[in-house]
């Protein structure tokens, strides 16, 4: 028996592609999280590191917070002392000026001697006359006595910087060695020294 076409249900419309317009004060809101969110996750994923966390931002930020060990703060005071006192001679590199007569500091056996006590002597009376530096011989009158019108303290950080830049490596000097060696030469005065006297100071090791 066949049924009527009056009681058969209507076949669902085929789907239609097409439009929906979004309310404009909804897609603002939508936006502005969307931005929020960003900025947020930008600041602190601290680069998805997991050593990173609030409310440091990355490992750079997290390092220059720690505390410094008292030879990295020497070294670091050291280091404003030689480019105020002693960097348009020996050059920011440590590498010296021929222009100057100004040896290289970088390498220099005079500056990773066992001892600082010839180094020292140097800083704070300057040098006259020829010194051989790394098989060179250089000679430029005479090196200003920059240590003169230091401290103790600040002689001791700018040799310390000296002996640990540039590839050097060797120990600290204490303000202990500079005052030692000043009341050692206390009558010598301000005479420079030649590098014949300076080999004959004996090095006491760092």
């Amino acid at each position: 028996m066949s049924q009527s076409t009056d009681n058969m249900l209507p076949e669902n419309a085929e789907p239609t592609t097409g439009s929906v317009t979004m309310p404009l004060g909804l897609a603002i809101v939508f936006a502005l999280v969307t931005y929020v969110g960003c900025n947020i996750t930008d600041s602190a994923d601290g680069g998805f590191s997991a050593l990173v966390y609030a409310p440091y931002t990355d490992e750079a930020e997290i390092s220059a917070t720690q505390a410094k060990t008292p030879r990295e703060l020497q070294i670091e005071r050291g280091a404003a002392l030689y480019k105020q006192n002693c960097s348009n001679c020996h050059q920011p590199s440590g590498g010296g000026s021929q222009g100057q007569g100004a040896p290289p500091l970088a390498g220099s056996e005079w500056v990773l001697a066992e001892g600082p006590e010839r180094i020292i002597r140097i800083v704070n009376n300057g040098l006259t006359g020829p010194i051989e530096v790394l098989g060179q011989t250089w000679s430029s009158g005479t090196m200003t006595p920059v240590g003169a019108a230091m401290s103790d303290k600040q002689v001791a950080d700018v040799i310390t910087y000296i002996r640990n830049a540039w590839g050097n490596a060797a120990g600290v000097v204490t303000p202990e060695q500079v005052k030692a060696a000043r009341e050692e030469t206390a009558g010598r005065g301000t005479k420079a020294w030649t590098a014949d006297e300076l080999l004959q100071v004996e090095l006491g090791g760092e």
